[in-house]
């Protein structure tokens, strides 16, 4: 049992070591302030902030949220380290999982992450910006958020939209290492999804007031986004993905020249996080400079355990297997 002299000693360490850290928090910033071009002191109005850590095992990002709160930002910038997804997802089940998770999936702001890479802070005369698009809400908001905020004069902005995998069929005489779907359930699922499809071109036609068209037939776009071969019983899926896509065509070009807008839907790549891996294998392969994506809100119990089976957010998919920044949008 500790006596109360060794609890004393023990608190004036703490206090010691909070102080210092905290010390040494403000050189930090200092230098990193002054590290700054002049012109960019000169035009921006910068303020420093010293935050105490709040008690608990992810203290660090729960005093940014508050005083992110309290102070009421717009946007909110935060490196990562990069950890794995594996790791990620086991430490957040104790809160100490990534700052950057936990500013994503607490902030009502958009949140900026940057992988550190040196090439993203050299100025571009001409970036690629992808939105990745589904039929939310959230989706159309981060697609405004980006036309409106992030895209520069000669940007190009890529739309992409994954289609819905939709599980096939298993003949009872061949083998298969994962439960079949029977031919009934099969046919309801697939008539499901043409149904939400229908709905989908519905709603977005009411939204845009006009029939949807595609708009990026231009030689460039087509060199770019060249369309897929769609499998037969995918067809309805993938029909959703380039009709969503091109509904948020029709309304980015009332404020983008047709022509620096690309589209293309993506056909799910398989497994489960297959939305995920298609907007990074886009990403990837057609040099994107940002990514910007709408994240509609989950549990962190839910989105953990999902995601040890694959299932977990799409934003946090993107955010941990992407080089260049990503900006989630709310």
């Amino acid at each position: 049992m500790a006596t109360a002299a060794a609890v004393a000693a023990l608190s004036a360490n703490w206090d010691q070591q909070r102080k210092a850290e905290e010390e040494a928090c403000r050189h930090r910033l200092y230098d990193l302030v002054h590290s700054l071009p002049e012109d960019v002191k000169r035009s921006v109005d910068i303020h420093r902030h010293v935050l105490p850590a709040a008690g608990g095992a992810s203290g660090v990002a729960e005093s940014v949220v508050a005083f992110v709160k309290e102070q009421g930002a717009e946007l909110v910038v935060v490196g990562s380290r990069g950890m794995g997804a594996a790791r990620s997802t086991l430490m957040s089940l104790i809160g100490l999982g990534s700052v950057s998770s936990y500013l994503v999936h607490n902030l009502h702001c958009p949140v900026a992450v940057y992988r550190g890479r040196a090439d993203d802070t050299a100025a571009k005369a001409k970036r690629r910006v992808l939105v990745s698009l589904d039929d939310s809400e959230a989706s159309r908001q981060a697609l405004e958020w980006a036309v409106g905020n992030v895209l520069g004069p000669t940007d190009e902005l890529h739309l992409v939209c994954v289609a819905l995998p939709i599980p096939f069929p298993v003949s009872p005489a061949e083998p298969y290492t994962s439960p079949p779907l029977a031919l009934d359930e099969w046919q309801a699922s697939y008539g499901g999804s043409l149904q939400h499809t229908e709905a989908t071109l519905r709603a977005a036609e009411e939204h845009t007031g006009s029939a949807l068209k595609i708009v990026a037939e231009d030689a460039a776009a087509s060199e770019v986004l060249e369309a897929d071969e769609y499998d037969a019983a995918t067809h309805d899926s993938n029909h959703y993905a380039r009709e969503t896509v091109t509904a948020a065509v029709d309304r980015a070009v009332a404020k983008v020249e047709r022509e620096r807008i690309f589209f293309k839907a993506l056909p799910p790549e398989g497994g489960a996080s297959d939305v995920g891996q298609s907007v990074v294998h886009y990403s990837k392969a057609n040099g994107v400079d940002l990514v910007v994506l709408g994240a509609r809100g989950m549990g962190s119990f839910k989105r953990a355990m999902l995601s040890f089976v694959g299932l977990g957010s799409v934003s946090d998919y993107v955010v941990s297997h992407v080089e260049v920044p990503v900006i989630v949008v709310k």
